[in-house]
């Protein structure tokens, strides 16, 4: 995901999309790897992705859910995967929708796509981002 967009979620959504602070002592835990890896995805998801994070936050201050922090999030398989700590079984449902909307939206554009085989890889397209490069 662009930069751009990957800085809207965090600043939208920053008790989710927490970041690492810097390590200073070098025998000191490592950070989670959503800081360091970041969002593994192609811009399509972005709204899928701030919905999700939309309705998780709205969770935990209107409902009180526990507090869910991502610790990856990635494409796998041509799938969204948003691993997370804290969730709880409401937050998971809406986290399992959200990876089953991801095989129907284009990772590249978020127009309407489906999952598909490419070369011996799994992604999600529309038909304008199936064939040529993405």
């Amino acid at each position: 995901m662009r930069d751009e967009l990957s800085k809207i979620l965090r600043e939208r959504y920053p008790l989710i999309f927490v970041a690492a602070p810097p390590v200073r002592d070098p025998f000191g835990p490592a950070p989670a790897p959503f800081p360091v890896w970041g969002f593994e995805c192609g811009d399509g998801w972005f709204d899928l992705l701030d919905a999700l994070a939309l309705n998780l936050q709205g969770a935990t201050e209107s409902e009180g859910a526990p507090q869910v922090v991502a610790a990856q999030v990635k494409e796998k398989f041509g799938a969204l995967r948003f691993y997370a700590d804290g969730a709880d079984a409401r937050q998971h449902s809406m986290i399992e929708l959200a990876v089953t909307m991801s095989t129907r939206l284009c990772e590249v554009c978020g127009n309407r796509g489906k999952l598909m085989s490419r070369r011996g890889w799994m992604m999600t397209r529309c038909p304008a981002h199936t064939d040529g490069d993405s």
